[in-house]
């Protein structure tokens, strides 16, 4: 973790793949295009949790016959993410959840065959929708990359877009959807509070 100076809390930033929760005083951030990250919390409890995940599912099985286990998938990065605010306190029936993400980053042509923004963001309202956990708020869509900043014991989000597409972002996560694909075949203004 590392200081943040202008909000005077240690801070964890987690990228694709990555999640983490916490009952303590700490920030957790991420920056998002297509991905989608999910702020899933329990209030009375005190404690919450953000993920990052690229897609939905893996598209194929490996060696042994078994989907891929890797919290770069939504469907294991909310149940990982759930397990562990569990194990921190929380109660699944107090679980509620901020989303955010889907932008359209990476290049047209290639979502025409393979929409990751489309897809993640069908995914992740599906799932929450069958474990009955509440969504208080979300920011889906467009064409702009997000800054996320989550206060895990306050149930709060702070959320910028980038005043542009960013190029860098897109071009990460083109390589990043890349090596999922052959790994399964073998803003503008102020933040925003949520």
């Amino acid at each position: 973790m590392r200081y943040n100076a202008q909000f005077g809390k240690p801070e964890k930033y987690i990228g694709p793949g990555d999640y983490f929760a916490s009952a303590e005083d700490v920030i957790i951030s991420t920056l998002l295009g297509s991905c989608i990250s999910v702020a899933l919390f329990d209030r009375t409890a005190k404690v919450g949790g953000l993920n990052h995940f690229m897609l939905p599912f893996p598209k194929t099985r490996d060696e042994e016959g078994l989907f891929s286990q890797s919290s770069r998938y939504g469907i294991n990065a909310m149940e990982l993410l759930i397990n562990e605010i569990l194990k921190k306190g929380g109660v699944k029936k107090n679980l509620h959840a901020k989303v955010f993400g889907g932008s359209s980053v990476i290049d047209f042509r290639k979502e025409a065959t393979y929409n990751i923004p489309k897809m993640n963001i069908e995914f992740i309202f599906g799932f929450l929708e069958a474990e009955h956990i509440v969504v208080d708020s979300y920011s889906v869509g467009g064409s702009l990359p997000r800054k996320i900043v989550f206060f895990p014991l306050e149930s709060r989000v702070l959320m910028r877009f980038s005043r542009t597409e960013s190029s860098g972002l897109a071009h990460r996560e083109d390589v990043y959807s890349q090596r999922l694909r052959e790994s399964d075949a073998g803003g503008s203004g102020g933040p925003i509070l949520f």
